[in-house]
């Protein structure tokens, strides 16, 4: 029969381990810390107040535009079921009315990050391939113009970005996954430059 005392050493040594282990391992990506920051974007476009938690910022849709706010939580309610556990949604934007409007479909220039952390990489890869909130990833073979694809965006092997203009308006929309991270940026009638430069600075936050 063990001793008490060896009972008690090895329940010390057990919690040892697992402080051990804790402090060691890095913490969970905050998504939010992903997305779009004051730095990336000239002085002039402004961060919208409800940006932060995606079921917050849908939340605060409901009253302005219900539609956009029940695609926003189908949406999110899809990625959890498919393995994402924390969300942010990030606006820029020239005009406040654009913070109350669906992703994309704002008044003026705007700017919108939504980064999702998914439990593994493997759950962010599926979510890639399925796209989100429309913006679905074309197959392998499909030829799409205006669109860059894989190692040529920067962002790594799982990557696309589309540049056109869509009823008068300049569109960019770019989707990747890396290490367990999903980004869908989307801006509108932003400057190219301005457009491309913020791309990066999100992709880089991504560890």
């Amino acid at each position: 029969m063990p001793s008490l005392r060896g009972g008690a050493l090895a329940a010390a040594l057990g919690c040892l381990t697992l402080v051990s282990c804790e402090v060691g391992g890095a913490p969970p990506v905050d998504p939010a810390h992903v997305a779009l920051q004051p730095g990336d974007l000239p002085a002039d476009l402004l961060r919208c107040p409800t940006s932060g938690d995606l079921s917050a910022f849908a939340r605060s849709l409901q009253g302005p535009d219900p539609a956009a706010s029940q695609e926003l939580v189908g949406a999110w309610h899809d990625l959890q079921h498919r393995g994402a556990a924390q969300a942010a949604v990030t606006v820029y934007a020239a005009q406040a009315a654009t913070c109350a409007a669906r992703v994309g479909t704002g008044a003026g220039t705007n700017l919108t990050s939504i980064v999702v952390r998914f439990r593994d990489g493997g759950a962010a890869t599926t979510a890639y391939q399925r796209g989100v909130l429309g913006f679905a990833t074309p197959s392998e073979d499909a030829e799409v113009p205006d669109m860059t694809r894989g190692a040529a965006t920067g962002f790594g092997h799982d990557a696309w970005v589309l540049e056109r203009s869509v009823e008068g308006r300049s569109l960019m929309v770019g989707l990747w996954e890396r290490n367990g991270i999903l980004v869908l940026f989307v801006a509108v009638d932003a400057d190219p430059l301005h457009a491309k430069q913020a791309l990066s600075a999100v992709d880089a936050r991504i560890p």
